[in-house]
């Protein structure tokens, strides 16, 4: 039976040298620097507590409570009062992280029409909405008005 030669340095030579030094499809004007960006927050973070500090929550802007904080003693109330005091807690906290946020925005320039179209809270509507919240639970939350008007 004859031998066959077997050339495999033909087919690679001719990959190797059609031209993939230089190829065609590269573009010739690199990508440009992105522009400097700013620190932009994308959420604030707000905090409310029962008077005592035994629930404390920490929640964005949007109502997502990033931090719950209960003590032992709570925990042995009836779970769909804790349920509600934690969800109550999370709106208020929710409150003033908007407010805060209402903050950072006006500094960036952002127009009083913008703010109220993104339906954030005015530090007028925090304080009512507070004292009411206040006049109707027996475990009343800390008022940002007990820390001079700061919303953290």
């Amino acid at each position: 039976m004859p031998e066959h030669s077997r050339n495999t340095g033909l087919y690679t030579d001719s990959v190797h040298s059609s031209g993939y030094d230089n190829p065609v499809y590269a573009d010739p004007d690199p990508e440009p620097d992105p522009p400097a960006s700013l620190d932009f927050e994308t959420y604030s973070l707000g905090e409310a507590s029962l008077r005592g500090g035994d629930i404390v929550v920490t929640a964005t802007d949007s109502g997502l409570p990033t931090m719950v904080r209960v003590t032992p003693e709570q925990l042995r109330r009836d779970p769909g009062d804790l349920a509600a005091e934690v969800l109550r807690l999370c709106r208020l906290a929710a409150d003033r992280a908007g407010l805060r946020r209402r903050e950072y925005l006006t500094g960036l320039g952002l127009g009083e029409d913008a703010l109220r179209l993104l339906d954030l809270p005015t530090p007028q509507a925090i304080e009512q909405s507070e004292l009411a919240d206040e006049a109707q639970h027996e475990y009343e939350p800390r008022s940002w008005l007990e820390q001079g008007g700061s919303t953290w």
